[in-house]
């Protein structure tokens, strides 16, 4: 198929169907991405702990597609996709998109310290089962 005939295929939602060998057909129609149930954007050189991300996924019951993590530069460059729940971390652009938005605070060394206090931990949990288990 050309380019031309697959954005058609997907415009009319016609159902994708399935190649065992896609690389013999470059144009055929790709399947529906799962789209993330929680996406996190993290602020310029900040990154997650991987137990972080675990615990989230593991409170919520997520597979990994469910929770996408993103810098704040990727998620502008993708014209800010939303997601059911948005969470952000040291944000440098404006938050109003954002459920819940926070900053990670810094250790006494001066390195940032990847770990959340209590009371973010707290507003973090609240929002995310307000939001999450509401529907």
């Amino acid at each position: 198929m050309t380019p031309n005939q697959t954005q058609l295929w997907q415009l009319l939602a016609l159902p994708a169907w399935h190649c065992a060998h896609p690389e013999r057909l470059p144009f055929a129609p790709s399947p529906a991405v799962t789209a993330a149930e929680v996406l996190i954007i993290l602020g310029q050189g900040k990154i997650l702990s991987a137990t972080f991300i675990a615990d989230i996924r593991l409170a919520l019951s997520l597979t990994e597609a469910q929770l996408q993590v993103m810098d704040e530069a990727s998620w502008l460059a993708a014209k800010q996709p939303l997601a059911p729940i948005l969470l952000g971390l040291n944000l440098t652009s404006a938050s109003n998109h954002f459920h819940w938005h926070d900053s990670l605070p810094m250790a006494d060394t001066g390195k940032p310290a990847m770990d959340l206090s209590a009371q973010q931990k707290q507003a973090l949990w609240s929002c995310l089962c307000r939001l999450y288990f509401a529907h």
